[in-house]
C-alpha cells in the first residue's frame, strides 16, 4: 500500500505545475519563516488582545513609544513578507515553469509580476482610490492565484519563447538580445493579464480575499448541524491545502454572533458550558479541535520530523518553525516544507481534522467534554485553545493532547511515504548524472 501510494504521489509531483509550485514555495521559505516570527511577535506582544500582552499587562509595563515602535516594526515586516507574498510567488513560479522548458526564466518572472500587479490594481479600482492595489491577490492567504498566474505566464513563454541556454557570464549585448527575443511572449502575457484585469474591473469581481468567502465563513460560524460542519471542514481544509487560507484564518479568532453570544450567556449564567444551546457550532468545533487554531497538523508533522531525524535540512526547518507553530503561526513551515499544494499531504490535511472533530463531538455528546464558548486571546497555543475556551476545564486540556498524539501516529506512514519518494528521486538524479558522465 505504501509503495502504491508513493508511486501516485511521485507521479503527481513530476507534473510541471507541481514541480514549479514546490520549487517556488521552497525558495520562498526564508521569507515565510521570517514572516511567521514577526507575526508571532505581533500577535503575542504588540496586539491588545494578544496572549503575552494580557498575561503580563504590557500596557502598564511598556512605555507607549516602545510599544508603538514594536507594533510598527512587526506589522511592517508582516506586510512586506506575507502582505505581498503573491508578487514573490508569481515571479518564481513563472521562472521555474520557464526553466522546465528551457525558456528565459528571468523575463518570464518579470512578466508574471506585471500581470499579478495589474490584476491586483484592477481588483481595487472603483473601491478605494487611495489604495492602488488590493491586498487580496497579493497576500499569502491567496497564494494559489499567484501560482496560477506565474504558471500561465511560464506556459506562454514555453509556447512562444525561444530556447534559452544558461551561461556563466553574460555581457550587455547578450542581455539585450535575450530581452528582445522575449518581447513576444512578454507582450502576449501582458495582453492576457490586461484582458483578465478588465474582466475583474468591469464585473467588479471579488477576487481571492476574505470577502470572497463571506457566505462560506458565515455558514461555518452559524451552523450547529454536525454533518454540515464536517462537510464545510472538508471545503475549508482543502482550500487551505490549495493555498487559499482566508476561510480557515477567519474562524481562528474569537467569533462574535448571536449563536456564540447565546452560548456565552448560558455559560456565564450557569457557571459552565456543558449544556449550552449550540454544542456543535462550526467555528468552535473546527478551530478548537479540527485545526486547533490552524496548528494541529503542522505541529504534528514537525514533531514527527524531529522524532525521525531523517533529513538534516528539513529537521532544521522544523526546529526553526517549532516556536511559531506552537503559537499557531504556521505559515513559515507550511510554505517551507512545503505543505501547500503538496500531493503527499492532501489527505492528512483533510481527514485528520475530520477525525479530531468527530471524536470531540462524540465526547461532547457523551458529556465527557464541555463546549468551547469563551473568547480566546491571539497567539494562544493550538492545543490550549479548548482549555481556555472552556474556562480551564482539565478534560479539555487532556483531550486535545490525546488527539495530537493520535495525529502524530497517523502521520507517521505519510512521512515514510515522503521519505521513500525522496530516496527514489535522489537515486534517479544520481543515475542521470552518472549517465551524463
Amino acid at each position: 500500500m505504501i509503495d502504491f501510494s508513493a508511486k501516485i504521489v511521485a507521479w503527481l509531483r513530476e507534473r510541471s505545475f507541481f514541480q514549479a509550485a514546490q520549487k517556488t514555495l521552497v525558495m520562498l521559505m526564508p521569507i515565510a519563516v521570517l514572516g511567521s516570527y514577526f507575526q508571532l511577535l505581533f500577535d503575542l506582544v504588540f496586539s491588545p488582545n494578544g496572549l503575552i500582552y494580557n498575561i503580563f499587562g504590557l500596557d502598564k509595563i511598556l512605555i507607549d513609544h516602545l510599544w508603538y515602535a514594536g507594533s510598527f516594526v512587526t506589522r511592517g515586516m508582516v506586510q512586506i513578507t506575507f502582505g505581498v507574498f503573491g508578487v514573490y510567488a508569481a515571479y518564481f513560479m513563472a521562472r521555474y515553469t520557464a526553466q522546465i522548458y528551457h525558456r528565459d526564466s528571468t523575463m518570464s518572472g518579470l512578466a508574471a509580476v506585471l500581470v499579478i500587479l495589474f490584476c491586483s490594481y484592477a481588483s481595487s479600482s472603483g473601491r478605494d482610490n487611495r489604495m492602488p492595489f488590493t491586498t487580496g491577490l497579493l497576500q499569502v492567504d491567496g497564494v494559489f492565484i499567484a501560482l496560477i498566474v506565474g504558471y500561465c505566464v511560464g506556459q506562454v513563454f514555453h509556447l512562444l519563447g525561444r530556447q534559452c541556454l544558461s551561461v556563466k557570464s553574460e555581457n550587455t549585448a547578450g542581455i539585450r538580445h535575450r530581452a528582445w527575443i522575449s518581447m513576444l511572449p512578454m507582450a502576449v502575457s501582458l495582453m492576457l493579464g490586461i484582458v483578465f484585469g478588465v474582466i475583474i474591473y468591469e464585473l467588479q469581481l471579488k477576487t481571492l480575499n476574505s470577502a470572497s468567502f463571506n457566505e462560506l465563513i458565515s455558514r461555518v460560524q452559524t451552523t450547529n448541524n454536525l454533518a454540515e460542519v464536517m462537510l464545510l471542514s472538508v471545503v475549508i481544509t482543502l482550500l487551505s491545502w490549495l493555498g487559499i487560507g482566508y476561510p480557515l484564518r477567519s474562524i481562528s479568532g474569537t467569533i462574535n454572533n448571536a449563536y456564540t453570544a447565546e452560548n456565552l450567556t448560558y455559560a456565564l449564567h450557569h457557571g459552565n458550558s456543558w449544556n449550552v444551546p449550540y454544542k456543535f457550532l462550526g467555528s468552535s468545533l473546527i478551530n478548537s479541535y479540527g485545526a486547533m487554531g490552524g496548528a494541529s497538523i503542522v505541529l504534528a508533522i514537525i514533531v514527527v520530523i524531529l522524532l525521525r531525524r531523517k533529513n538534516r535540512e528539513i529537521e532544521t526547518l522544523a526546529l526553526f518553525s517549532l516556536l511559531p507553530a506552537a503559537f499557531s503561526s504556521t505559515l513559515g513551515f507550511a510554505i517551507g516544507m512545503p505543505l501547500i499544494l503538496n500531493p503527499l499531504f492532501i489527505l492528512p490535511e483533510v481527514l485528520l481534522p475530520l477525525i479530531n472533530m468527530l471524536l470531540a463531538a462524540g465526547a461532547i455528546s457523551l458529556h465527557i467534554l464541555p463546549v468551547c464558548v469563551y473568547p480566546i486571546l491571539k497567539g494562544t497555543p493550538g492545543i490550549l485553545i479548548p482549555f481556555f475556551g472552556t474556562n480551564g476545564d482539565w478534560v479539555a486540556l487532556i483531550f486535545p493532547i490525546i488527539l495530537f498524539i493520535l495525529d502524530v501516529c497517523l502521520l507517521l506512514p505519510v512521512i515514510k511515504i515522503g521519505e521513500k519518494i525522496e530516496r527514489q528521486l535522489n537515486l534517479e538524479q544520481e543515475g542521470a548524472i552518472n549517465a551524463q558522465k
